[in-house]
């Protein structure tokens, strides 16, 4: 499965402003973007990105995944914080 194929699958399930998807060795890293993440904490905010890919997690298509989940004040914060500083 390649990152078009999950950027593909998270877009078509859930209701996310932006997502973005890289394959380094075996891990997919996903940062999904959506105001359906408002009033969430983290692991609800994994487990919404998780449901739809858990058919190709369960059938080994995608070994691991590592999830950065946000709303859009969240990213925006995130963002300028990061023009700022050469940690991100």
């Amino acid at each position: 499965m390649n990152v078009d194929e999950v950027k593909s699958i998270l877009l078509q399930h859930l209701s996310l402003d932006e997502v973005y998807v890289t394959l380094y060795e075996d891990n997919y890293q996903i940062v999904a973007i959506g105001h359906v993440f408002y009033d969430m904490n983290e692991l609800e905010r994994h487990k919404i990105i998780y449901a739809p890919l858990m058919k190709y997690i369960l059938n080994n298509e995608i070994h691991a995944i590592s999830i950065q989940a946000f709303n859009p004040e969240e990213w925006n914060e995130k963002r300028r914080l990061c023009s700022i500083s050469s940690s991100c």
